[in-house]
């Protein structure tokens, strides 16, 4: 604003005079420039009027903050989904190295002992197997020794046996328990061998041979770790599912060492499945299935 002449008052934005009022106004230091060229500084003024009158400086509207609110929400969660998928994605790619690793040391462990496969530790806590050495001296997870399986010193590491995703120590719900929380007895494997090797209940010893089993049939899988009752061990059973972790699917492993992503409908279908399967795979029953009870377990 520009002040008038011969007067206490100032041009308005609207080219008519107004009274200075000192207190809705601010002093101002202003340089201006003379008709020769030099600078001299004046005493000027510039309007800030209060309430409805003039304001340089406009505030948000609470409807402007929410929209940028929302915005920001809407952004964080796109960020937060693609974060979580790629992590996901590297924990499914670790999987797949991990149970490579096994296979191989399964394959290495059968050729140095006459193509005899390891105990699926199918045996609720005892015995010696491919995980585990049972110390039964121990409570709880205490007597499981992971450096007292058989696969062991050809791996001797142990997130090898981790599912990056995974807890081991979790607390869940468990239907064993009446619905309460509970803990696995078992903290040592993301993974369990199927029990097709050892007829599953009938725990046949000593295990098959590796060439009696079908490449294609499934020899490891992640367990479903919704159920801690299903971690007594370090053996598998087809009905007790594979893991959903990896949106609906987990990873399993073949006897020919091939590794690859399976979706939890697919895997029903093959639980369902009457005939022998790549789950139902001990091949001395005619269905694949428990030698005594089939695939009905009592």
């Amino acid at each position: 604003m520009n002040r008038g002449r011969g007067s206490n008052r100032i041009i308005g934005p609207d080219g008519g005079f107004r009274r200075q009022n000192d207190e809705t106004i601010r002093g101002r230091r202003c340089l201006y420039d003379n008709e020769s060229g030099a600078s001299w500084y004046k005493s000027g003024w510039a309007g800030v009027y209060i309430g409805n009158r003039m304001n340089p400086r406009r505030a948000f509207t609470l409807v402007e903050l929410l929209v940028v609110i929302a915005i920001i929400g809407i952004l964080a969660a796109m960020i937060l989904s693609v974060l979580g998928r790629a992590k996901n994605s590297a924990s499914k790619v670790t999987d797949l190295n991990n149970l490579k690793q096994i296979m191989v040391a399964l394959h290495t462990y059968t050729s140095d002992g006459g193509d005899v496969l390891p105990p699926p530790n199918w045996d609720n806590g005892y015995g010696t197997g491919w995980l585990y050495r049972a110390d039964t001296s121990l409570p709880g997870p205490d007597r499981y020794k992971l450096d007292g399986g058989l696969l062991w010193p050809l791996l001797r590491q142990a997130q090898v046996y981790v599912c990056p995703s995974d807890d081991l120590q979790m607390w869940h719900a468990s239907a064993h328990a009446g619905g309460a929380a509970a803990q696995r007895r078992q903290q040592l494997s993301s993974y369990a061998m199927n029990g097709a090797v050892i007829g599953y209940m009938a725990m046949i010893d000593p295990p098959v041979k590796l060439a009696q089993m079908r490449p294609t049939d499934c020899a490891f899988w992640e367990t479903d770790e919704t159920e801690p009752a299903y971690f007594n061990d370090g053996a598998n059973y087809p009905p007790e599912g594979v893991s959903g972790r990896h949106y609906q699917g987990g990873i399993q492993a073949a006897f020919d060492t091939s590794v690859s992503y399976v979706r939890l409908d697919d895997w029903r279908t093959d639980v369902v499945d009457p005939g022998r399967n790549r789950l139902w795979a001990y091949p001395n029953s005619p269905d694949g299935g428990d030698p005594q009870y089939g695939h009905n377990p009592q």
